[in-house]
């Protein structure tokens, strides 16, 4: 009799267990079809998103070319004020070169004229 008590008390503690069991299971499962559901549509909109083509309005064009336009001035201008500055220390160096008369200073000043002639056209050929 007490052991059938027992075999009693374990089964009824089994099927408590298995159904428990059996609802975490079920549960993690309806989570995971959950989360699988919702990538799937995550992605679903990603992929829309993607192949809907956008086309700019006039507007957006005209930023997108007026800050080309913003970014290329400054790089001009900066080119002409380098070029405009080795131009004045040329003709003031050659001046005072050409007053004082010493061949030693005048082939400094040629070596440096040179070398400044070299830096431009070298970083022109390999820009």
């Amino acid at each position: 009799m007490q052991s059938d008590l027992l075999v009693m008390i374990y089964g009824a503690i089994m099927g408590v267990v298995g159904s428990i069991v059996t609802s975490i299971v079920t549960a993690l499962f309806h989570f995971w079809l959950d989360r699988r559901e919702h990538e799937k549509r995550l992605a679903e909109e990603r992929e829309r998103q993607l192949k809907q083509i956008h086309l700019p309005t006039d507007e957006e064009i005209r930023m997108i070319n007026a800050d080309r336009n913003a970014e290329q001035a400054p790089e001009t201008l900066r080119t002409l004020a380098e070029t405009g500055s080795v131009i004045f220390s040329m003709i003031l160096s050659s001046a005072a070169v050409y007053q004082v008369r010493d061949p030693r200073l005048g082939f400094a000043f040629g070596a440096c004229v040179g070398f400044l002639v070299t830096k431009r056209v070298t970083k022109a050929i390999f820009k």
